[in-house]
């Protein structure tokens, strides 16, 4: 009982503090930058991970059909450099974050930067037309043109409370600043009473499932027993699929962007030593990438790890999706 009670006292702190920071931030006190150009798309949550944007910011990059030069900016969380840097397919997590890093292993072509500081990195950018910015949604300092809020269908914010007592980093209340709802790991098929609580805040709301791939790794035999392991915000959907590839041996978690230990990598190699032809180690694709400039290290280990690679594709409105986006870009941006 004590517990919650100081739980409820510190929520209500926080929700004190981060509404009068919005405040002053709306009335002018705490100064904003919004730029002419480039066109900036500010894809965010109300809730600390796990709400599916990595997904949905692939997806945007790999489906963007305006005109122009697109780039992407993210803050680059758990890396142990500062300042403006682009992100190179030879990048290392450590350099520039797991997300990024993901995000440049997918899409090669796609011009990937990192900086903690928006404002600066989007004045690195300005030769761009359209920036996608990863997680900004309460980096005030910069005003976004368009702000897309991401939720989950099994765990939407407005079922949440504010942190600690929850999850939420501020109040519904910011949903002011949204100009659209993506609802993101949804069952495959939606009734119209299921959707109906997402649309009671009066923005767009689009629905959209993740579909997994196959494993993707260098060992050749046909695996049908895993040992599992992840460290993002929600790991729980990433095990449930993998229970369809085969016999589950065992499974850990670590932390969100967990930064994998000396005696984690022996741990590990240890146990690919010792696994039998049909038994694998799967992960996640961002532990995967954070774990590549290491994995040299760990001959076994790297010869059985394994990442379940996924993507984001919408239930039953992706025409819809992209004629609201048409409406909401410059005409300078059409084609």
């Amino acid at each position: 009982m004590f517990k919650k009670s100081l739980l409820r006292l510190l929520a209500s702190i926080f929700g004190a503090i981060t509404r009068l920071r919005n405040t002053c931030y709306d009335a002018g006190i705490f100064s904003t930058t919004r730029f002419d150009s480039p066109f900036t798309l500010v894809v965010g949550n109300l809730s600390v991970g796990g709400t599916g944007k990595s997904p949905f910011v692939h997806y945007l990059a790999s489906h963007w059909k305006f005109a122009g030069k697109l780039g992407l900016l993210s803050r680059g969380y758990g890396r142990k450099t500062k300042g403006f840097r682009w992100v190179m397919p030879d990048s290392t997590a450590s350099e520039v974050g797991d997300e990024p890093l993901a995000y440049k292993k997918q899409l090669v072509d796609l011009p990937v930067a990192v900086c903690e500081n928006r404002v600066r990195g989007i004045e690195k950018m300005l030769d761009f037309q359209t920036v996608i910015l990863d997680d900004a949604f309460q980096h005030r300092a910069l005003q976004g043109d368009l702000n897309i809020v991401c939720t989950t269908f099994a765990k939407p914010f407005f079922t949440d409370q504010l942190m600690p007592l929850g999850r939420l980093r501020e109040s519904i209340d910011g949903l002011k600043r949204a100009q659209a709802i993506l609802v993101n790991r949804c069952p495959g098929i939606l009734t119209e009473a299921q959707k109906e609580p997402f649309k009671q805040y009066h923005l767009p709301v689009f629905f959209t499932q993740v579909v997994y791939g196959v494993p993707v790794g260098k060992h050749d035999q046909n695996i049908t027993h895993w040992h599992l392991f992840a460290g993002i915000a929600d790991p729980w959907p990433f095990f449930k699929e993998a229970k369809k590839l085969g016999e589950i041996v065992d499974q850990d978690t670590y932390a969100d962007h967990y930064v994998f230990t000396e005696a984690d990598y022996q741990y590990w190699e240890k146990l690919a030593s010792e696994l039998s032809d049909v038994t694998g180690i799967l992960t996640t694709h961002k532990d995967f990438v954070r774990m590549e400039e290491h994995i040299d290290k760990y001959p076994n280990l790297k010869s059985r790890l394994y990442y379940l690679p996924m993507q984001m594709e919408f239930i039953d409105q992706e025409t819809d999706f992209w004629d609201w986006l048409a409406t909401q870009i410059p005409l300078t941006l059409k084609k």
